[in-house]
């Protein structure tokens, strides 16, 4: 069984298309078609349906994608056993939200660079539904999100952490002094928030419906590096984030929690591959040190 033939039962797999997978590996489709024919012999069983111009994986297919994945990731790793990382090149392309790029990325691209110097990282930033979304179609390699616990059979999961989203305004407020904050109490107050695609704006807005309540913020953001800006500037202001990315803050005294009595909102740090992704050197030091950086606390 050659691997040049797995991987291209994978690219057909991801892709497809006969003809979209002789594109992507520079080969004719005459030759993909008999890489294929190869595969289906040696296994004796028909691994596509071809129907017209129409190609879809058939069960046989699916069950064989799993080994088909681990042989070539396999394979890649081997051949790189001899190699010192410092000699690879391409490129890694990472997804990740804009938190989560603010307070831990600036740690993770120093030390992936520091083991593979050639190598190109490519981050991305952006919500976590497109983000899975650029992942299924194989635009990024995996993705480093928080949002809700992920139970997807599409994905593979190297790691996940329970974080806290909380309500928090500048240190001076009257309402970061208080012990017995209900979530009534923040309705009128100025509130600078995420976009509604955001997973933890749209978890707050959940617990204000749950209540009966809704709060309209004057500012909504991409950023939650200028909403902690705005934040330290203007006492009155307040805001809902994950909490790590005001621990620095909070720590200089800068901010405070509002301790919402009855609003307790969590989220998942996850980090994510597809379950078809051949898994490279490079992307394995990747996930590798992201999940270094992700166990330590921040």
């Amino acid at each position: 069984m050659e691997i040049r033939n797995l991987t291209t039962f994978l690219k057909v797999t991801e892709l497809k298309s006969f003809s979209k997978a002789a594109e992507a590996l520079d080969y004719s489709q005459s030759a993909v078609t008999v890489q294929i024919q190869q595969l289906e012999r040696e296994l004796g069983v028909q691994l596509f349906d071809r129907i017209g111009k129409n190609v879809s994986i058939t069960q046989y297919g699916k069950d064989f994608t799993v080994y088909a994945r681990d042989v070539v990731s396999a394979v890649a790793r081997a051949s790189a056993f001899a190699t010192e990382t410092a000699d690879l090149t391409g490129t890694v392309r990472v997804g990740t939200l804009d938190s989560l790029m603010t307070a831990s990325f600036a740690d993770i691209v120093p030390a992936f660079h520091r083991r593979f110097p050639r190598v190109l990282t490519n981050i991305h930033g952006d919500n976590v539904a497109r983000l899975r979304e650029l992942l299924i179609k194989n635009e990024l390699d995996l993705i480093y999100t928080l949002d809700e616990q992920v139970f997807d059979t599409q994905f593979v999961k190297v790691f996940e952490a329970e974080e806290d989203i909380v309500v928090v305004t500048n240190a001076a407020n009257p309402l970061a002094q208080r012990a017995d904050v209900r979530l009534a109490d923040l309705v009128g107050h100025p509130f600078v928030l995420m976009n509604r695609n955001n997973a933890y704006r749209d978890q707050f807005d959940r617990e204000l419906a749950r209540h009966g309540l809704a709060i309209e913020p004057f500012c909504e953001l991409e950023s939650d590096v200028l909403a902690l800006r705005l934040l330290c500037e203007e006492p009155e202001f307040l805001s809902v984030l994950p909490r790590y990315t005001v621990e620095k803050s909070i720590h200089e005294n800068e901010l405070a929690i509002v301790p919402v009595r009855d609003c307790v909102m969590r989220q998942w740090r996850q980090l994510l591959y597809h379950k078809n992704k051949v898994v490279t050197p490079q992307i394995q030091g990747m996930l590798d040190t992201i999940l270094e950086t992700a166990k330590h606390p921040f």
